[in-house]
């Protein structure tokens, strides 16, 4: 275990965007500013990549690893990645079928995604994304998608990213599994890089309605545990998380950066600007 270190947050340039790869969802706790800061943190060389946590994907998406292991809890999610890894072009053309009315949304919202082909499934899972109100991707106790209709004239994907996003899944393998099940998958050489829902004040996460379950303190725990756990056989490993007591004590004797960020997700402008950590063990 390494000695408690804080650094202090590089304030890279952001790169060119010329020829990235971009999310084609909206997810609350997303990377996509951040993720050119957090990779240049990253090892450089390393064997294989592993994301618990995937979301958005908009790490995996700046890493482009050679080989990935990813998994979320999130089923609908990981259907969606692996429709447009098959053939992102028939996605589209369900997508393209898909009129943004708010008949139309609500229609498309009752119906229950296991009862649909994997492309219509995913072209479900990114019409609502983009056209319920701020992109917010929540669900109820029962797993059933419940945010309003948002009324926003946009399109629903861009060609171009979808087929560059098919392009870069072709090396990703796709679990939908607890964060353990994968992690403890990874060998020494290996880099794993831990997105959970932030923890905050009070014991809950900051968002965390991506499943019907909650992501609690233990759970925090349970992830500082298999940190040690990969750290002990020589896996390396970085987690974002919250700047709060609970994550520096669970974390103790690891490296800290604290990194700027902005919660696009918060109505109050003046809330949005927060300080996070990248927790290294390397």
């Amino acid at each position: 275990m390494l000695n408690s270190e804080v650094i202090q947050n590089r304030n890279l340039e952001r790169e060119d965007v010329n020829g990235r790869v971009y999310p084609f969802v909206k997810w609350v706790g997303g990377k996509q500013a951040l993720a050119p800061t957090l990779v240049s943190y990253f090892p450089k060389k390393f064997n294989n990549y592993f994301e618990p946590f995937l979301g958005g994907g908009s790490v995996l998406l700046t890493v482009l690893p050679d080989q990935a292991y990813t998994s979320d809890q999130n089923s609908w999610l990981i259907d969606t990645y692996k429709a447009i890894k098959e053939n992102w072009k028939a996605v589209a053309k369900a997508l393209d079928g898909l009129e943004n009315t708010k008949e139309s949304f609500l229609k498309i919202r009752k119906v229950q995604p296991e009862t649909l082909t994997l492309t219509k499934r995913a072209a479900h899972f990114i019409y609502l994304n983009k056209t319920c109100f701020r992109g917010l991707f929540r669900v109820n106790q029962q797993g059933q998608f419940n945010v309003p209709y948002g009324e926003y004239d946009r399109r629903y994907y861009s060609p171009e990213n979808l087929e560059s996003v098919s392009k870069a899944l072709q090396h990703v393998n796709f679990q939908c599994c607890d964060f353990e099940e994968t992690a403890t998958q990874a060998k020494k050489g290996d880099f794993v890089y831990f997105d959970p829902p932030y923890f905050k004040l009070g014991g809950y996460s900051d968002f965390n309605r991506y499943t019907a379950s909650q992501f609690r303190e233990m759970d925090h725990v349970r992830l500082a545990s298999l940190c040690n756990e990969l750290d002990a056989v020589g896996v390396k490993w970085a987690v974002s998380n919250s700047d709060t007591q609970l994550i520096r004590t669970l974390f103790a004797g690891y490296k800290f950066a604290e990194i700027s960020a902005r919660r696009e997700i918060n109505l109050k402008s003046q809330s949005r600007s927060v300080v996070e950590l990248l927790i290294m063990n390397y």
